[in-house]
């Protein structure tokens, strides 16, 4: 009798009901056909108005911050709202009201700003949050946001500081979004969910930890002879494989509720057309991946090293990231099959048993094409592209290529990496900080660079006894060895950021009070807004052009100047220097302007043309109320209403002010839509830097003044216009948002 084939010992159904729009490349005209008749224009009805009425309403866009400062409910624009609004905790009521809102004033705005959301080189990079803002394009306008999904993974964030070889440029995301966002629709967590990291599919709860028994006088459960230690080893024997029948049914059972639940999702025009666009999406792209590869592979011994580097440049990721039979996201959407049926179809695969036109393959056949595809497909380009992870699991750490290892893998495993191969990764460290080697870290967020130095101090601070090792000992060498990671990657990220320009006459403001959180611990769930602080002060110091690079000013109680060099310091030594600096419990922002710059212009005679253009405020926008500002409705005076004031009594120009709101929620704004002379910026991302980087940046070569506003009908609308060279809100939004890498999304519903 022949036995079972290795490729179908699973307890998962692999194959797929007739899927007719996979080998359609028109499958959405299909799926979800554009509405032939154009959305009724609600007719527009005059109401009557009262200047009364009118000032009352205007009072109750007012509001105080935590600490009693008047301020504003609302930027008086749905857009802005929403550019500020959505952050990594924000709530899918707050998703969902937000853009709807925007959606309503301006389409092409709003799909702008879900893709910023997620740009890792262009916009916050906020990958959990961009799923859910997909999702609700997902719910509200199906066909918009499937027809987008390839602007996500496809390179058009250009990489300036490249020489424009091919395989530089960027993407917004990375290929295991699509699967994530299918994975999330399958499980019907794609909108929904309290925050956007509460989704179960991308965290699965941690198994609980065992607490053996443990009986210390190990005579006592030792056998007293052969024959009772013979019989407990057939009870642990006979147990064991219970426990292991019991899992194989709960696997089995689960398997069989996954297939019910594809099959049943499949019937859903919707979920059938993202379904689709995802397998086309990776067959497509690892149909192109092979034949590079083959090309790669045709090249004669001798062929030069440049040519072969430009070849495997040409390389996209999708091969690492594509689907493994049988891996997380198969088990739950069948994807594998789907794009190996596509391969097939392209002539990529190919299977023993013939794939029906209108039923697929039976199970034998689709096990073997999966099977196939990993072995012959996956396989050779996850090894081309010199994956770490596969040489992980394989306990094959000296094999990796550390200089090849992505940025977050790099984070994620340096203690990894140290412990298992400590003399080798110590060589490769020495090598990055001699110039030899580069280490991967441009896509990280600042930040995370920051709280792993300042949540490892503690062992860094450790003093060895040579009479008393311990293993604090070991620990401060890998927690050495780790901040010599974290330097090289910061390093990385700010020459990345280099290749965008520089910051002229800026200078970052951190708020180090006591409401941004603790920065040494890391004891609470998710980001203290203190680290992010620190993190874009100090990269804001490291982009200025000189003479204001290298510093900027703290402020709680007290306002203060502290100088900076992390280029020659060193990451971990500035942070330890500024760890000594005053920080204090209030946010007294007024104190910065009236208690230190101005001041110190008018005694020092400073001239209104050497004064600083532009200041970066990095807090979470609770400030304290300050002299000059009034709360009474008639006279609403803001802390950026008494700083403008004052300003002026003094003779000078108030500066421009960036508000970069590190905040987990979107509680108040210190200014409205219009006000000149400032920016509303929120997220974690030093990309979003780009928008006032350099003279010339991308968003400037698109006319923002021809921006227009489109109604769901497709027709053109009236867009309330500024002077596209005010520095205002609104203005800096569109530039941030006017990204030639974003020029390529469209709305078709």
């Amino acid at each position: 009798m022949a036995s079972t084939p290795a490729a179908v010992a699973t307890s998962q159904t692999v194959t797929l009901p007739f899927i007719e729009e996979l080998y359609n490349p028109n499958f959405l005209d299909v799926l979800l056909p554009a509405s032939q008749k154009p959305a009724p224009v609600a007719r527009a009805v005059e109401t009557p108005g009262n200047p009364m009425i009118d000032a009352l309403k205007s009072t109750t866009n007012h509001t105080l911050t935590w600490n009693d400062s008047p301020a504003f409910n609302s930027t008086g624009s749905a857009t802005l709202n929403a550019f500020q609004s959505l952050t990594s905790y924000a709530s899918w009521d707050t998703i969902d009201s937000a853009l709807t809102k925007a959606w309503k004033e301006d389409p092409g705005v709003t799909l702008r700003l879900i893709w910023n959301t997620r740009s890792i080189h262009d916009g916050k990079g906020e990958k959990e949050l961009f799923y859910q803002t997909f999702a609700w394009l997902y719910m509200n306008h199906p066909r918009t946001a499937i027809s987008n999904l390839p602007y996500l993974v496809a390179p058009v964030c250009k990489a300036k500081g490249s020489k424009n070889r091919r395989g530089e440029d960027r993407c917004h995301g990375y290929w295991k979004d699509l699967l994530n966002i299918l994975g999330l629709a399958t499980l019907d967590e794609l909108g929904f969910l309290e925050t956007p990291s509460s989704a179960k599919f991308l965290h699965s709860p941690r198994t609980p930890r065992r607490n053996w028994m443990r009986n210390s006088a190990k005579t006592e459960v030792r056998a007293k002879d052969e024959a009772e230690r013979a019989a407990r080893i057939q009870e642990a024997i006979k147990y064991n494989a219970q426990v292991k029948e019991a899992a194989k049914e709960k696997r089995v059972r689960a398997h069989a509720v996954s297939y019910e639940r594809l099959t049943g999702k499949l019937q859903d025009a919707k979920y059938r057309a993202l379904y689709v666009a995802v397998a086309r999406l990776f067959a497509g792209k690892l149909a192109e991946d092979v034949q590079t590869l083959e090309s790669l592979e045709s090249l004669p011994e001798d062929a030069e090293r440049k040519e072969r580097l430009d070849i495997l440049r040409q390389l996209s990721l999708a091969g690492k990231w594509a689907p493994t039979p049988g891996g997380s996201h198969d088990r739950q959407t069948n994807i594998a099959t789907a794009i190996c049926q596509l391969l097939h179809r392209a002539g990529h695969i190919h299977a023993s048993e013939p794939l029906d036109a209108q039923s697929g393959w039976p199970v034998i056949g689709a096990h073997i094409a999966r099977s196939y595809y990993q072995r012959w497909i996956l396989r050779p380009l996850r090894s081309a592209l010199a994956c770490p992870e596969p040489l992980m699991s394989a306990n094959r750490w000296k094999e990796i290529e550390y200089n090849r290892v992505p940025s977050l893998c790099m984070q994620q495993n340096k203690e990894h990496f140290a412990r298992h191969n400590i003399e080798g990764f110590a060589r490769y460290l020495m090598d990055v900080e001699s110039g030899k080697k580069t280490i991967s870290g441009a896509t990280l967020m600042p930040h995370e660079l920051v709280k792993e130095v300042l949540v490892g101090l503690d062992y860094l601070h450790h003093v060895p006894d040579p009479k008393r090792p311990s293993i604090k000992d070991v620990k401060k060498q890998i927690a050495e060895m780790k901040a010599r990671v974290v330097e090289g990657q910061w390093k990385t990220l700010i020459a990345r950021l280099r290749e965008a320009g520089t910051l002229e006459n800026s200078l970052a403001v951190c708020d180090v009070s006591g409401s941004m959180g603790l920065a040494y611990t890391d004891r609470n769930k998710g980001v203290q807004p203190i680290w992010p602080a620190l993190a874009l002060s100090l990269v804001l110091a490291q982009l200025g052009k000189p003479p204001f690079n290298n510093g900027f000013i703290t402020f709680s109680a007290s306002p203060r100047f502290v100088e900076v060099n992390p280029e020659e310091q060193g990451l971990a030594a500035t942070l330890q220097k500024m760890q000594a600096s005053d920080w204090g419990m209030n946010t007294n922002l007024h104190a910065v302007f009236v208690d230190l710059l101005l001041p110190l212009a008018v005694k020092h005679a400073v001239k209104p043309e050497d004064m600083i253009k532009r200041l970066f405020i990095f807090s979470d926008m609770q400030f304290d109320e300050a002299d000059g500002t009034s709360r009474d409705p008639a006279h609403w005076q803001t802390n950026h209403d008494a700083i403008e004031k004052a300003y002026r009594e003094a003779g000078y120009e108030v500066p421009e002010i960036v508000y970069w709101n590190l905040s987990p929620q979107f509680a108040s704004v210190p200014v409205q839509a219009e006000r000149k002379g400032t920016a509303l910026m929120s997220g974690f991302s030093p990309a979003m830097l780009k928008a006032f980087m350099g003279e010339e940046t991308e968003s400037d070569q698109e006319d923002m003044s021809e921006w227009t506003a489109v109604s769901q009908n497709g027709e053109a609308g009236e867009v309330k216009k500024t002077s596209e060279d005010e520095f205002n809100p609104v203005n800096v939004m569109k530039k941030a948002l006017g990204m030639e890498s974003y020029n390529g999304l469209v709305i078709v519903n």
